[in-house]
């Protein structure tokens, strides 16, 4: 499952700019294009997951913010997150699974709320 959240994370790695990955995978969904920042596709990908039935984030998958310490010790330690096309801090993971626990195209939950006027939640 693609996580909003780290497509827009990754949208600034030189490679996925010089390669235009996002332009080509909003390409691949049906959409216009993509923005630099990775939005349009974010929110291409959040509304597939939902016309799927795929969990609205990580909180519908169960996942709490106790599990966070543990989620990015094991992503720190996996030989292949030296591989990924824009490298993440311990801070940036945090804030990509805050950003992930609920996403666009879900109706509201508890923890979320409409951010930016757009088709966006924010975990709160």
């Amino acid at each position: 499952m693609f996580h909003p959240a780290v497509v827009c994370f990754s949208a600034a790695a030189s490679s996925i700019q010089a390669e235009q990955r996002l332009q080509r995978m909003a390409l691949a969904l049906g959409l216009p294009g993509c923005d630099a920042a990775g939005l349009l596709l974010a929110a291409g990908i959040a509304a597939l997951n939902a016309r799927f039935g795929l969990p609205s984030g990580l909180r519908a998958m169960g996942v709490s913010e106790a599990q966070f310490a543990s989620v990015i010790n094991g992503a720190m330690a996996d030989h292949r997150h030296k591989t990924n096309p824009r490298l993440a801090s311990r801070g940036e993971h945090h804030t990509m699974l805050v950003q992930s626990m609920c996403v666009a195209a879900a109706p509201p939950s508890k923890g979320c709320r409409w951010v930016g006027g757009g088709a966006s939640f924010r975990y709160i």
